[in-house]
This record gives C-alpha cells, sequence and structure tokens, in this order.
C-alpha cells in the first residue's frame, strides 16, 4: 500500500471540520455454548472365563523302518550274433535290346491272337466241365476212367466202380480192374463182401486171415516163418506135417505125433 505523506505546515483537519464522524459498531451478543450431555459411565465388562489348557497330544510312535529290497540280480549279457556274411551280389547280364516286330498290314498282333486262342480253350474246358460225360458205347453218364462193359458211375462216391462196389468200402483197382479194399495187394489178394476185408488164396471166412509178412492165409496161432494153415486139419501145422498123424506144439515148436506128451516134472 502506497503511503501518502502530506507537506509539512499543512494541518491535519479534524473530523468535525471534514463532516466526518466516527460511529461505534457494536457487535451482537454471543450467546453462552449449551452444557455438552453428560456421558454415561460405561460399566466394566464380565471378565471372561479362562479356557482350560489344551491337554498335549502324546507323540506318534516312530513307523520302524523297512527293510530295503534286496537288489536283483544283473540278467546276464545276451552274446551279439555274429554278423551275417555279406553276400556278393552276382554280376548282372547284360540287357539285350527288345527287337521291334513288324506288323503285318491287316494282321492282327501274336500276342493278341495267342490271348484268344488261351480264351477259347478256357472256355472249352469250363463248358466240358459242366456237361455231363455220356458214353457213347455205354449210352450212360460216366466218370474219369470209365471202362465200358466193366465200370459204372456211382452217384454217392461220384466216381467209376466195379462190380461189387461197396460205398465206402471199396474203390476199383485199375490194375486188377476189380473191386478192392484198403491194404489191396495187386495180384495176391482180393475182396472178402463177408469179411469185408482183403484176404489170400484159400481164405476161410472167420477161419483165416491174411498175413502180410508172409503174404498169405494163415490162422490165429500163425507164428510167421514157422507154420503154415493147413486147410484139411483147419490148423496151423510145422514141417513135416501129416494130417490125422501129426500137430503142430506150440510148448516145443514143431511137428509132434498125435500121441505126444510132455514129460512130467518129478515133485
Amino acid at each position: 500500500m502506497k503511503e501518502v505523506t502530506r507537506p509539512q505546515g499543512i494541518p491535519i483537519p479534524t473530523p468535525a471540520e471534514t463532516g466526518t464522524q466516527k460511529t461505534r459498531v457494536t457487535a451482537p451478543a454471543v450467546s453462552e455454548p449449551t452444557a455438552k450431555p453428560e456421558v454415561p459411565v460405561v460399566t466394566e465388562a464380565p471378565s471372561v472365563p479362562e479356557v482350560p489348557a489344551v491337554p498335549e497330544v502324546p507323540a506318534e510312535p516312530e513307523t520302524p523302518a523297512m527293510p530295503e529290497a534286496p537288489a536283483a540280480p544283473e540278467a546276464p549279457a545276451i552274446p551279439e550274433a555274429p554278423a551275417a556274411p555279406e553276400v556278393s551280389e552276382e554280376p548282372k547280364a547284360p540287357a539285350i535290346p527288345e527287337v521291334p516286330q513288324a506288323a503285318a498290314p491287316g494282321i492282327p498282333p501274336a500276342e493278341s491272337q495267342e490271348g484268344k486262342a488261351e480264351a477259347l480253350s478256357t472256355e472249352k474246358k469250363e463248358s466240358a466241365a459242366e456237361a455231363p460225360h455220356k458214353c457213347a458205347t455205354c449210352n450212360k453218364e460216366t466218370g474219369e476212367g470209365h471202362i465200358c462193359g466193366i465200370t459204372s458211375l456211382c452217384p454217392q462216391c461220384n466216381e467209376e466202380v466195379g462190380s461189387g462196389h461197396i460205398c465206402d468200402l471199396t474203390f476199383f483197382c485199375k490194375d486188377c480192374k476189380k473191386e478192392v479194399g484198403d491194404g489191396h495187394v495187386c495180384g495176391v489178394t482180393t475182396f472178402c463182401s463177408t469179411c469185408e476185408e482183403e484176404v489170400g488164396t484159400g481164405h476161410i471166412c472167420d477161419v483165416t486171415y491174411f498175413c502180410y509178412d508172409c503174404e498169405k492165409e494163415v490162422g490165429d496161432e500163425h507164428i510167421c516163418g514157422v507154420t503154415t494153415f493147413c486147410p484139411t486139419c483147419k490148423a496151423e501145422s510145422g514141417q513135416g506135417h501129416e494130417c490125422g498123424k501129426t500137430y503142430f506144439c506150440f510148448d516145443c515148436e514143431k511137428e509132434v505125433p498125435k500121441d505126444h506128451q510132455h514129460e512130467q516134472t518129478a515133485k
């Protein structure tokens, strides 16, 4: 604020001269503050009962230490397989240059003709297999290996069979040209329909059978290389047999007289 100074010798006018009079300003009366309400006395809180001490938890027993598992035995080392020897490569044959085939005009290649011929032959074979075989002489259906007047087609076995054929038991022998059974020996045995087995010369049903080692008919008590069957006595006999006079003793293994007796041992 700028201070104004009055020059010296000039009197300061009074308020009455200036016509100005100071007025007294009275401040309004301040009201007394109201008394604060008394704060109620806080009663003391009841004492909290003491919490009983927690009993100590007994210590857990120590777990016994587990014994260590024995170490597994080491597996034996597998021997390495020997290396396979190297196979030397065979020298390759030089390639033969292909010779171009000159096809004549209007003639198909040879390969196409061969293919057509093979197709025709295959069709003929299939048609022949499907069509039934018929014998012009016998005028009846026949199978493979048909012999006119000797064999005929068995519809059950579906094969050519001979006279006296028994299904699942006999078959036709082309060499002997007759029905035979299992174990047939060409020129030696024949099939017996009563015994239903192969038998030899001089066979007697339910009495003899064919011995394949001796290749002849023998009896039940036959000894190979020692006895033979006597058709008259209908029994096995030995060397020097005489019908009605001697017989074969199986204890002595020889021909003995009819009144032959063994010596009794002394008691």
